[in-house]
């Protein structure tokens, strides 16, 4: 009974340490770096796929669209149209942009879980390839913040041009509104509008007109 219970003991002993009688077996499945899974689930993709080169493929509206051509119109009308252009334009750009980072954000992820699955694979002997696993893993984490600040500052630059051009728009429209010049861009049907400005151009283009008609009539009897 004794030499029984002894065995016993050293059987489970053996198992312990491994069936090549040294602990390297059992460190190697207990030192599995990623053992315990990745960092964490993946975030859901939107519900409502997006399309990167325009924001609806249902409306599609050109530039030109949104914003129709004055024609000939000057001052508070030719301010306002070059205004909505810049701003549909800064529009798109913002978006063409946040989809530009989108695209990136995924690579990044996937790139993330390359280097999970490799580090999973590596054990406590592997020192080597894990500090190279680490250098990998640290750089793509400096570079994704890298990427998190350029598209905040982008974002943020983007927003702050789509306020002023906004506000400068809604500046022109009330004084259109008010009938003021606003320094020669904005108007009303007044002396001092768009219509008065225009009609006031009409007056002295005919001046003009009839003072060059008086010059040439009094050339024709200069000597040559």
């Amino acid at each position: 009974m004794h030499d029984k219970h002894a065995n016993d003991h050293l059987a489970e002993i053996e198992k312990r340490i491994g069936d090549d009688g040294t602990v390297n077996g059992n460190l190697k499945k207990l030192a599995k770096i990623g053992g315990s899974g990745k960092s964490g689930d993946d975030a859901k993709e939107p519900e409502e796929k997006l399309n990167p080169a325009q924001p609806s493929d249902q409306v599609a509206k050109t530039v030109n669209d949104r914003c129709p051509s004055p024609g000939a119109a000057a001052g508070a009308a030719q301010q306002q149209w070059q205004l909505c252009q810049e701003i549909v334009k800064t529009e798109l750009a913002q978006y063409k942009y946040s989809m530009t980072m989108y695209a990136l954000a995924r690579a990044r992820q996937q790139r993330l879980q390359e280097i999970e699955r490799e580090r999973s694979d590596l054990g406590a002997d592997e020192q080597g390839k894990l500090q190279d696993n680490t250098n990998k893993l640290l750089a793509l984490l400096s570079r994704m913040e890298v990427d998190r600040q350029q598209s905040r500052a982008y974002m943020d630059a983007y927003a702050a041009r789509l306020a002023y051009l906004r506000a400068v728009r809604d500046m022109l429209s009330n004084e259109v509104l008010r009938g003021k010049d606003g320094g020669g861009s904005g108007g009303g049907s007044g002396g001092g509008g768009v219509n008065g400005r225009v009609a006031a151009g009409v007056v002295g283009l005919a001046t003009m007109k009839a003072a060059l008609d008086a010059v040439k009539t009094e050339r024709k009897g200069w000597p040559r």
